[in-house]
């Protein structure tokens, strides 16, 4: 359904903001599913004829599993308090590991661990402004202030 409504084109819509890639299916996957039951995913994977629009531009958002536990507690969302440390872990290294090897489309590491764009306005114009700054290739944006979140 995700991959669906990304292919409609919207003409007055120029820009187009997911919270999607389709190969982060694969990646939770991976980290998610047992040995057997992966291989199976990767079958049914593999006969699919998925060819998803390429993206302008992808934004990571990496941060420490500490910060991303402390801002799920914060965020109060039920079936995220029972996120385990250990999949986030994983999943966390999933991720690193995967946009090392990204050239699909331009990319935008973020530190996130010392921004919250959610949570403070001149965070999120900031990293709007970097974002908007993107244009081809890798980019890392990393603030130089730290504060404790």
């Amino acid at each position: 359904q995700q991959l669906a409504a990304l292919e409609q084109a919207d003409l007055f819509a120029p820009l187009r903001v997911a919270d999607y890639l389709l190969e982060k299916d694969r990646l939770f996957a991976r980290v998610t599913l047992e040995d057997a039951e992966f291989a199976l995913y990767e079958q049914l994977y593999a006969r699919l004829d998925i060819r998803p629009p390429k993206p302008d531009l992808v934004v990571y958002l990496q941060a420490p599993v500490d910060v991303l536990l402390e801002r799920i507690a914060r965020r109060g969302v039920e079936f995220e308090q029972y996120i385990e440390r250990q999949y986030l872990e994983r999943l966390n290294e999933a991720y690193a590991r995967f946009f090392h090897e990204f050239k699909a489309a331009p990319l935008l590491i973020v530190n996130a661990a010392s921004i919250d764009p959610i949570a403070n306005q001149r965070d999120y114009d900031e990293l709007l402004a970097a974002i908007r700054r993107m244009s081809r290739g890798r980019s890392y944006y990393n603030p130089l202030r730290s504060r404790a979140i």
